[in-house]
């Protein structure tokens, strides 16, 4: 059963990532896919407790990653593929899941930076961004003022954040 799971994961993130990198953004039908197909396996899995396992990997990147959305630092396909990969491995991988693909993402956001000399630019437009909300109360999206070439995948750092969650399986 985890080979299914396994296999799931890669067919999913890896579509993710193609659509990601050619359309910058990721079909609902990809991951309505994923979201039905770790539904199925956690209730064939474990049965009538899977629906609860499920549900905790589905909400789990809504609870972490919402606010990340609501500033849009990350795009609503970033999260809801989180959340049909969370479906498939339950909260508590979930969760191991999303921390290595935030290292992940840190360390591709640090390799961009440095080949391209600006990460004193990106800390003090972050800083911006954070005093302009704090003092002003009104909500801008972070994205509004982004480069389009400081941009990345974030389905890059999830499919890595997935390879190595299959790695620890076998």
């Amino acid at each position: 059963m985890k080979e299914i799971q396994a296999i799931s994961l890669l067919c999913l993130s890896m579509a993710a990532v193609l659509f990601d990198l050619k359309e910058e953004r990721i079909p609902n039908s990809i991951i309505m896919t994923g979201v039905l197909c770790g539904g199925a396996y956690q209730l064939f899995q474990h049965g009538m407790m899977g629906i609860t396992i499920y549900l905790g990997g589905v909400l789990l990147p809504i609870l972490l990653f919402g606010w990340f959305y609501y500033f849009r630092m990350i795009g609503a396909g970033d999260v809801k593929l989180m959340c049909a990969i969370g479906g498939f491995l339950g909260p508590s991988s979930c969760f191991s899941f999303i921390t290595i693909s935030v290292l992940f993402a840190g360390l591709i956001s640090l390799g961009i930076m440095v080949r391209r000399h600006n990460f004193s630019q990106r800390l003090m437009y972050f800083a911006e961004f954070v005093s302009k909300y704090s003092a002003d109360k009104q909500w801008l999206p972070y994205i509004q003022g982004v480069k389009p070439e400081a941009r990345f995948c974030f389905a890059v750092p999830v499919l890595g954040g997935v390879l190595y969650y299959i790695g620890g399986m076998i």
